[in-house]
This record gives C-alpha cells, sequence and structure tokens, in this order.
C-alpha cells in the first residue's frame, strides 16, 4: 500500500504550527501566526513564508535550529531564499 502524498506546502504548515504551539501564551505572535496558516491553507506559500520570517523579526520570535532547517528547505523548494536572508532570520535561531 502507498503512502499518502503530503501536499506541498505540509513541511511549512507544520513549521508554523510548531512556533505557534511554542508562542501560545504571547497572543501578538500568536495572531500573526494564524494568518501565516491561512495563507498556507489559500495555497499562498510564498507569501506565508515572507510573513512567517517578517512576523518572526517583528515580534522577535525565537526559532529552533529544526525549524529553521525546514524553512531553508522550503524557501529552497519555492525557490524563495531571499526570503530568509533579507531578514536575516538566521538571527533568531536558539539551540
Amino acid at each position: 500500500m502507498s503512502q499518502p502524498i503530503e501536499p506541498p506546502d505540509a513541511l511549512l504548515r507544520a513549521t508554523v504550527v510548531a512556533i505557534a504551539r511554542r508562542t501560545a501564551e504571547n497572543p501578538r505572535p500568536a495572531e500573526a501566526l494564524q494568518s501565516v496558516l491561512e495563507l498556507v491553507d489559500n495555497d499562498e506559500a510564498e507569501l506565508a513564508l515572507d510573513h512567517l520570517v517578517r512576523s518572526v523579526e517583528y515580534h522577535r520570535i525565537p526559532v529552533l535550529r529544526e525549524e529553521y532547517d525546514w524553512l531553508v528547505a522550503e524557501a529552497a523548494r519555492l525557490d524563495s531564499q531571499d526570503s530568509l536572508s533579507e531578514t536575516g532570520l538566521e538571527q533568531f535561531v536558539i539551540g
């Protein structure tokens, strides 16, 4: 039996959900991350990635190394590496 095929944006969605769970006690980043999920769910992955990176920067949300690696992989898949480099997302990586 074959494995179900994951949607192309599954990694991005999983990353946003992981970050949202860690920051759930703070309502401002939670709202921003919810809007990122809405973009992902509406097939706007490139826009969602950009919004996520800018939300991390604006709210100074710490990003775990594993989450950062997922974002790098997703940016490469979307050919949107500039979204990560323009904001200096790496400065928010912890662990």
